[in-house]
């Protein structure tokens, strides 16, 4: 069951007690709908974004048919008109967003159309990040100023993709590695590469914060990562600043408390399973030279250890619903998730595994936190997500202890009839727990 239809009844539930009136559960329930993201967008809506991009393609492919026959001023001055007719027809029409809509659509591609256009008839060419930061710039005003979140949405992609594909790509003006630009990173190119992340986060519609914060920490691992200015190669530094950056997105990733952690308890959860697997771990491989660290990188991986650590304990946590059990059990294991990383310090394969068996740890408490918390609070998806979680530490813990056993055709049968039988247990146990909270 969906958030909005089980809100729908419970609202309906309370109304039926005589908590509230019909008519107030009504107004709370279109109230809470209206602000899913893209709530504003109709069927109609949707087809008429399409219809404007196909437009723009139908105008793109009719103008090179018959480019040769067309002078540059011609080009350049039906262009402009183009442009400023669409625009002055989306300001006329923004009451009617069956109209609107494609016009908003094509005006917002339509900057780039322009430089494209200005750069072919001049046989200009230059910094391939360029244009796209100035369509970006012509589109912010758009993003800005128009009562529906289509162009806001498109302009943060945008940005987004530029900062992605600019700092990661061969030289130009947003380049940040060291391979492109002979060890050389001006600072400038810091400085507009934030600049770009800042702007998509400021345009990005809504008070919703996970999906341009989560963009921000995963861009900042790939540039720690990466050969860059600030990057780390020791595997304990990675591990670090990797589940700093993880407890940092889940405790910031959304403005009211409300709001679902969804994608970043999803990330961080992912990223305390992925430290099981440190119990194959056999020795620094070439990757993880400490030597190789920069000082800005390790001075940045501290900090976001710091901030990530008086985050975790003195913020609202995510994990589990609120509880007084519930937080000290969640600010624990967000704690236990980071500090975990200090077994990696001149590693060897025994601290390794120690870490492999903590990140186990840590995900049966979480789960088993889930389960408990789900029956306290009749929450089935909670219960689904202990027990999934659960199962999924149990097998990881199998395969860590016995899949080097697996070596023969009656082994893996054996392992199969184990895992069907785990699971018929395991389901059982579920819907017995689902079936005791609805009682």
């Amino acid at each position: 069951m969906s958030y909005h239809s089980k809100l729908k009844t419970d609202l309906q539930g309370a109304a039926a007690a005589g908590l509230i009136t019909p008519e107030q559960a009504d107004k709370v329930w279109e109230r809470s709908y209206s602000m899913r993201t893209f709530a504003s967008f109709k069927a109609a809506h949707w087809i008429g974004a399409a219809a404007g991009l196909f437009v723009a393609l139908g105008l793109i492919l009719v103008v090179a048919s018959n480019w040769d026959k067309i002078g540059a001023i011609a080009k350049m001055g039906a262009f402009l008109l183009l442009f400023y007719g669409i625009g002055e027809a989306v300001l006329r029409l923004e009451s009617k967003p069956a109209a609107a809509i494609p016009l908003e659509t094509l005006w917002f591609f339509m900057p780039v159309l322009g430089i494209g256009l200005y750069a072919q008839i001049f046989n200009l060419s230059g910094d391939p990040v360029k244009p796209y930061l100035v369509w970006a710039a012509l589109s912010a005003p758009l993003a800005v100023f128009s009562k529906r979140p289509l162009a806001a949405y498109l302009c943060a992609i945008l940005l987004f993709t530029v900062l992605y594909w600019g700092t990661m790509g061969s030289a130009n003006m947003l380049s940040l590695t060291a391979r492109y630009n002979s060890g050389s990173q001006p600072l400038w190119h810091w400085a507009l590469a934030l600049g770009t992340l800042g702007a998509g986060a400021a345009l990005y519609p809504g008070k919703r914060l996970g999906l341009p914060l989560g963009a921000g920490v995963v861009w900042l691992f790939v540039m720690m990562v990466a050969d860059t200015a600030i990057k780390v190669r020791s595997e304990a530094l990675v591990l670090l600043t990797g589940m700093s950056l993880a407890v940092l997105w889940l405790t910031y990733g959304r403005e009211t408390a409300e709001e679902k952690a969804g994608l970043p308890l999803t990330a961080w959860t992912a990223a305390v399973y992925l430290m099981t697997f440190f119990w194959h771990y056999r020795g620094h491989s070439s990757y993880g030279s400490s030597s190789s660290d920069t000082a800005a990188g390790g001075a940045i991986a501290w900090l976001l250890f710091a901030g990530a650590l008086i985050s975790a304990l003195f913020r609202k946590q995510r994990l589990l619903p609120e509880g007084a059990t519930e937080d000290y059990l969640a600010k624990a294991l967000l704690a236990a998730s980071m500090l975990g990383a200090f077994l990696l310090f001149d590693a060897s394969e025994g601290s390794a595994k120690i870490l492999a068996v903590i990140a186990n740890v840590i995900l049966a408490a979480y789960g088993a936190g889930c389960i408990i918390s789900g029956a306290r609070t009749a929450n089935e998806k909670l219960i689904n997500r202990g027990v999934l979680v659960i199962t999924l530490t149990a097998i990881t813990r199998f395969v860590d202890l016995f899949g080097g056993l697996l070596k023969s055709g009656v082994a893996f049968i054996v392992t199969g009839l184990a895992f069907g039988a785990l699971a018929y247990f395991v389901n059982q146990g579920r819907k017995a727990l689902i079936e005791s909270v609805k009682k």
